[in-house]
């Protein structure tokens, strides 16, 4: 029985140190139906030329190179390139651990999404970060209620420790909105949960997230009205999805709490 391909989305701008070490951790994995597409948002520096020599090695991997589009639209672009039936992100500043992708395609079966363990790596320090342990599959309302305990944790906001079904991206008709400068992990996952009926969880770490002492906290204080702004659209998704799942009643004051809920990195 053939394997089901998976689509890895690289989004990259200006990352000349770090891009050829993540391409290679996951064109190194031990999943042979694997296709990586990296887009290129109109880099600056040796970004594009580094992943086009790449990519002349390896016929997996295939570079998108963009006019500027952020990174909303490098991955927009990507989504639409890709041929894969499973579809995992990676950033182009981490790394995926070995074994990841099979771990996950074996993993998935029958569910709707995947979500796993990942390593919170600074300095010379890397720590295992998740919620949810074992191996196991969670029933709609078991996620759905877990979720509403900590949804703005790296855990369920990243795209990077999960592994999602392209035919659900494509029947939503998913993309990634430009508006947020931020968040737009969290607005794509909580509109991809609504197709969500049951959600396998793995304790096996699959990411290296590397932190970078740059970051959201920072730009949201820079610029409050439009951080503002984008809170208030991402709750909108956040507050959707339970309506549509029929547990926003039940759940008002949790569902109403994200709006002074922090980003956790767990």
């Amino acid at each position: 029985m053939a394997l089901p391909l998976v689509s890895v989305i690289v989004p990259a701008y200006n990352a000349e140190n770090t891009v050829v070490s993540s391409l290679n951790s996951i064109l190194s994995q031990d999943y042979p139906a694997l296709e990586v597409i990296v887009a290129n948002d109109c880099s600056q520096d040796r970004t594009l030329a580094l992943c086009q020599e790449l990519a002349q090695k390896n016929e997996q991997l295939h570079v998108l190179a963009l006019p500027k589009s952020g990174v909303a639209g490098a991955r927009n672009a990507a989504l639409k390139a890709a041929r894969g039936e499973l579809v995992m992100f990676c950033d182009s500043d981490d790394t995926m651990t070995p074994g990841a992708v099979r771990h996950m395609a074996e993993g998935i079966g029958a569910c709707d999404l995947m979500i796993a363990h990942f390593n919170f790596v600074l300095g010379s320090m890397s720590s295992d970060r998740g919620l949810l342990s074992g191996e196991r599959v969670l029933s709609e309302g078991d996620f759905f209620t877990a979720l509403l305990d900590r949804p703005g944790s790296f855990y369920y906001s990243a795209l990077w420790n999960k592994m999602y079904r392209m035919d659900l991206i494509r029947q939503l008709q998913l993309s990634f909105d430009p508006f947020l400068s931020w968040g737009e992990d969290f607005a794509f996952n909580m509109q991809y949960n609504r197709a969500v009926s049951s959600v396998r969880v793995t304790d096996m770490p699959i990411y290296n997230y590397v932190k970078s002492l740059s970051g959201t906290s920072v730009r949201t204080l820079s610029h409050p009205l439009h951080s503002l702004a984008i809170k208030k659209r991402l709750y909108r998704h956040f507050k959707g999805l339970y309506l549509e799942k029929g547990m926003y009643a039940a759940n008002r004051f949790k569902v109403h709490r994200y709006i002074v809920n922090v980003t956790l990195e767990d």
